[in-house]
């Protein structure tokens, strides 16, 4: 692993409208969930994802997302919402969701 990764995570809405946040750093977490946490962010191409922020649809029941990734001193903030979560996100929305 050659790179620090960091990603931040905002989940709100949902069916039980539980609000979840998770701060993830590749130096500070066990070596598996790091190396998985590299891997995930390396997938990702920050420059298409682009800045701009999607209007949220409509339903109490969705999932919308505020997530902020850092890697090799590039940093992209935005929001993403059910149904249209990005397909190269959605990989690491799930495995933040997951730690602790």
């Amino acid at each position: 692993m050659t790179d620090r990764v960091r990603a931040e995570l905002h989940r709100s809405g949902g069916f039980a409208g539980r609000a979840v946040h998770v701060r993830a750093d590749s130096t500070q977490l066990p070596p598996a969930d790091a190396a998985r946490l590299v891997q995930l962010i390396e997938a990702i191409d920050l420059g298409r994802l682009g800045t701009a922020r999607p209007p949220l649809p409509a339903g109490a029941d969705l999932m919308s997302y505020e997530l902020t990734i850092e890697r090799g001193g590039r940093r992209w903030h935005g929001s993403v919402a059910d149904p249209a979560v990005p397909a190269e996100l959605r990989p690491l929305i799930e495995f933040l969701t997951t730690l602790p």
